[in-house]
């Protein structure tokens, strides 16, 4: 409905040795932050490949990056009406695309999936949701449970009216943004143009309010309750790691410390890293050494399903 491009850019690192060898490589999925485009983190994950690749802490993998960018500034890696269905891009259209045009191992043992802020969540609702895809996932700078959502509130101090197009939209404080972009994925209304959504605030007699409503759907297809859903599949990930800074100022490090006690809670075997660090300004290489260690540089006779 909001007519975003059906095209779009993606770009790919490849292993050094890649041009002169027959060998297939993993794949790491590398998801961008709201805001950002295909591109936005391929110099930063590019240097933190080459030192790691240089120091011998990791192995040879072919990293991609796809766009799941919008008019309202991100998808959120949902699928909706609204937005379109990101979830069926990424993790079979896409991923088939790769695999045929690439020399890739088309399995899932050896597809992993990362990202930063709106990227982190999306690498962990997607490898959660989809463990016949991924197998390795690694979430940086998000917040995994809508309920601990550092961006509500604020959004709904700042709020004073409902944005009449995109124009008005963009002029907007992030907060704002952020919250719409989500609604757009877990409540989406094709009788609401231009946006097509369910507000996730209201004005009543001059006050903002939260449409709870709205939330709670968004709570509803939020990772935390994505980890609920996976325990009753049959299939396992291989690693899952939270990745976060102590001095992240967007999204406060108690938003990951609890969401990495929900996981022990649940039973989730998982790591958790936290370091020093602001929202996503944080030293990639850990992540790369996590997926590298723990996918499988093998090729299977027959692909695991």
């Amino acid at each position: 409905m909001l007519r975003d491009p059906k095209t779009r850019d993606y770009f790919v690192l490849l292993p050094p040795g890649y041009a002169a060898s027959q060998v297939r490589y993993p794949v790491v999925y590398v998801l961008h932050q709201f805001g950002g485009i295909a591109e936005t983190y391929v110099a930063t994950m590019k240097k933190a490949y080459e030192t790691a690749l240089g120091k011998g802490e990791i192995q040879e993998m072919i990293l991609v990056f796809p766009d799941a960018s919008n008019k309202l500034g991100g998808s959120w890696y949902h699928s909706s009406p609204t937005i379109g269905d990101y979830e069926t891009y990424l993790t079979k259209e896409f991923v088939e695309l790769i695999d045929a045009k690439y020399r890739t191992i088309p399995d899932r043992l050896s597809r992993g999936i990362t990202g930063c802020s709106m990227g982190g969540i999306g690498a962990v609702h997607l490898a959660l949701k989809y463990p016949r895809v991924f197998s390795v996932a690694a979430g940086m700078s998000g917040y995994y449970d809508k309920t601990l959502d550092p961006y509500l509130m604020g959004g709904a101090a700042l709020f004073e009216e409902p944005p009449e197009d995109f124009k008005t939209l963009a002029r907007m404080p992030n907060a704002i943004q952020f919250e719409i972009a989500e609604a757009a994925g877990a409540s989406p209304n094709p009788n609401k143009p231009p946006f097509f959504l369910d507000m996730p605030y209201e004005v009543v007699n001059g006050k903002t309010q939260v449409v709870q409503s709205v939330i709670q759907k968004e709570v509803a297809i939020d990772p935390l309750h994505d980890a609920a859903e996976y325990l009753k599949q049959s299939l396992r990930l291989r690693g899952l790691m939270i990745y976060h800074g102590k001095n992240d100022l967007l999204v406060p490090v108690d938003t990951a410390r609890a969401f990495d006690k929900q996981l022990t809670r649940l039973g989730i075997p998982h790591d958790y890293l936290e370091v020093d660090g602001h929202h996503c300004d944080l030293d990639f290489g850990p992540v790369l050494k996590f997926e590298s260690d723990r996918l499988s540089f093998e090729v299977a006779a027959t692909p695991t399903p």
